[in-house]
């Protein structure tokens, strides 16, 4: 059980992380070097830190090497990025509101994987911190998309 909450949330940073990589890509518009390099640039980057941090604390601190798997990463991240349309061939307004929804999913899942570490007594502070850091700037970048579609 803990181990597949584990890959899952890996699952859902690396999903994260390439469906707003491709958004960087895709947006257009008006607004398109804002949201190319400060809106969707910024978040994309954040996650890919996020998705680095995340595997390495994981690795050390379960000693399990399969957190860091290509494979099953792939796999797990693969199947969430089924439940969230693509940002290809999309408007401007529907991209950002595909980002908002799938930041605020994916900020829920960090907050209850925080919590079932947490209850099986595998939350260490670093982590803690860490989990914590993350939704806080996650948070803030859902407020920045929301800003957005009120254009």
């Amino acid at each position: 059980m803990l181990k597949e909450s584990i890959l899952l949330t890996v699952g859902s940073f690396k999903a994260a992380e390439m469906w707003v990589h491709a958004a960087h890509h895709m947006t257009k518009g008006p607004s398109f070097i804002a949201d190319h390099e400060l809106l969707f640039g910024r978040i994309y980057n954040t996650l890919s830190e996020d998705y680095d941090k995340l595997v390495e604390k994981l690795v050390y601190q379960m000693d399990d090497e399969d957190f860091g798997c290509p494979v099953l990463i792939s796999s797990t991240a693969s199947e969430i990025l089924k439940n969230y349309d693509s940002p290809s061939g999309l408007d401007e307004r529907s991209i950002s509101m595909l980002a908002l929804v799938l930041l605020v999913d994916h900020i829920k899942g960090v907050e209850n994987f925080r919590n079932i570490l947490s209850d099986k007594g595998e939350l260490s502070l670093g982590m803690e911190d860490f989990l914590s850091g993350a939704v806080n700037q996650y948070e803030s970048y859902a407020y920045m998309l929301n800003q957005r579609l009120k254009m």
